[in-house]
């Protein structure tokens, strides 16, 4: 394994690029995905989500990010994950023989970074003909208390994935699976994901130090839009003030919604 202090420098340079997007789920993971396909050669990648399922069947998993794919794709994956659902361990075991010796480390570990060749066998079918190689890792993060998984899909001119890239992966991966939900915001938390345009605008100014006739002179609208924008904004991230809005994000602890 020759995993360099450059590939270990950069590594950390994608988990704080990643960071530093904590309160938009869909934009950091694709920073994630778009930075380790850099890292790894891959030319496409996704990252899926267990939200359930019943006991001793694979759960509903769900693509919760997918980059460099077309939609072609998106589409075939909706199809193939889909299809899992209704599968046991056993049949995938059964079918796949690497599948089980790689279950029994994630149950063990809570963890597993391997390498196609240690899950499938030569010649099945992938959910892509772009790609011929592919490296999974899969986490058990806490908040939402879930599965993730990260698939990096590869050329199909690539070489066959290296210890070195598996390793980096799984440096990547134990990097970020203990910031999710603590540092990362999920759709599960309070964060800028669905607000409209122009409350992430008066938002952004906000953070800017701007005070709202300020802000309302920025974005050419009357004080009174603006005060039902920071209304709207302080009711979405459940604050009373201003210093509470820009406390909640220089914290950068992403808060649940409510269950409702």
């Amino acid at each position: 394994m020759d995993v360099s202090v450059d590939d270990i420098s950069r590594v950390f340079r994608l988990v704080q690029e990643v960071c530093d997007r904590w309160d938009e789920p869909r934009v950091w993971r694709e920073c994630l995905l778009n930075g380790a396909c850099a890292l790894l050669g891959g030319r496409m990648a996704t990252m899926l989500a267990d939200c359930g399922g019943a006991r001793g069947h694979f759960g509903q998993f769900a693509p919760v990010a997918v980059v460099g794919a077309p939609e072609r794709y998106r589409q075939e994956l909706m199809q193939f994950t889909s299809q899992w659902q209704s599968r046991s361990y056993a049949e995938a075991a059964d079918s796949n023989p690497g599948f089980k010796a790689v279950r029994e480390r994630m149950v063990s570990q809570r963890w597993v970074t391997v390498p196609r060749s240690e899950l499938v066998k030569d010649g099945a079918c992938l959910p892509t003909d772009d790609s011929d190689d592919f490296l999974i890792s899969v986490r058990g993060v806490d908040l939402p208390k879930r599965i993730e998984i990260i698939n990096i899909f590869r050329p199909c001119s690539a070489e066959p994935a290296s210890d070195r890239e598996v390793a980096l992966l799984k440096l990547l991966h134990d990097e970020i699976a203990p910031l999710v939900g603590v540092r990362l915001a999920t759709e599960d938390h309070l964060c800028r994901e669905g607000l409209s345009k122009r409350l992430r605008e008066t938002l952004s100014l906000l953070m800017q130090g701007k005070s709202e006739k300020e802000v309302a002179a920025a974005m050419n609208l009357g004080s009174r839009t603006v005060h039902d924008y920071v209304t709207t904004l302080y009711e979405h991230f459940r604050v009373c003030s201003r210093s509470e809005l820009l406390a909640y994000f220089i914290r950068r602890q992403p808060l649940p919604r409510d269950p409702s």
